[in-house]
């Protein structure tokens, strides 16, 4: 199991637990964030806008042009592919900014389709999309779970929720996975096909 770490640039998080990835890449203010924690990343990635400090002569820079297609963050999930990594866990994602969250999510969903596992989280959320036929999730007291397709989810069973359904399709134009619960110790969620975004949020 190859596991990368992508810190990106919006909200600030502590990063925590960074020690399970095998790689890590910056992209642009990241590399803020990494000197902000005592973090050495092995890949900066970016067009560097939102950052403006002295690049380090000692790490493995990628310069990306002002315009591109790629956002600084899809460029490093395409390098998470051409390296068959098979997990990215997600740093400073989350802000104000949906937009660019938007293509955050999009550029995990890109990662789905290519076997890699996206998990991100906040002080509220976490955050798993995936292309894996079975996810398993323990309790998390104080939160929700929610399940949406990132295009059509075929034959969808959950079990050990409030909510239980067998053999469901679940279409990314109808919210049907909104807010379950769990009711079991576990909650059990398979699937033939399609790109699942499991949210786990804190109930106010």
């Amino acid at each position: 199991m190859k596991r990368c770490a992508i810190i990106t640039g919006g909200k600030y998080q502590e990063i925590k637990d960074i020690g399970k990835c095998d790689f890590i890449i910056a992209c642009d203010k990241g590399y803020e964030y990494c000197l902000k924690d005592s973090i050495i990343p092995d890949l900066l990635i970016g067009d560097f806008d939102s950052y403006t400090g002295k690049l380090p002569e000692d790490i493995e820079t990628e310069i990306l042009p002002e315009e591109k297609d790629d956002t600084d963050t899809m460029h490093a999930y395409r390098y998470c592919v051409n390296h068959n990594y098979d997990e990215i866990y997600l740093y400073c994602c989350f802000g104000s900014r949906m937009d660019h969250f938007i293509a955050t999510i999009q550029a995990a969903i890109y990662g789905a389709h290519n076997g890699i596992s996206t998990y991100m989280s906040d002080d509220n959320n976490m955050f798993i999309i995936t292309d894996k036929n079975e996810i398993v999730l323990d309790r998390i007291e104080g939160y929700s779970l929610s399940l949406f397709a990132a295009d059509k989810l075929s034959k969808v069973t959950i079990e050990g929720a409030r909510y239980n359904i067998k053999d469901f399709n679940i279409y990314n134009y109808y919210p049907i996975g909104q807010s379950n619960e769990w009711k079991d110790d576990t909650i059990r969620i398979y699937k033939e096909e399609g790109v699942m975004i499991i949210i786990c949020s804190r109930i106010d």
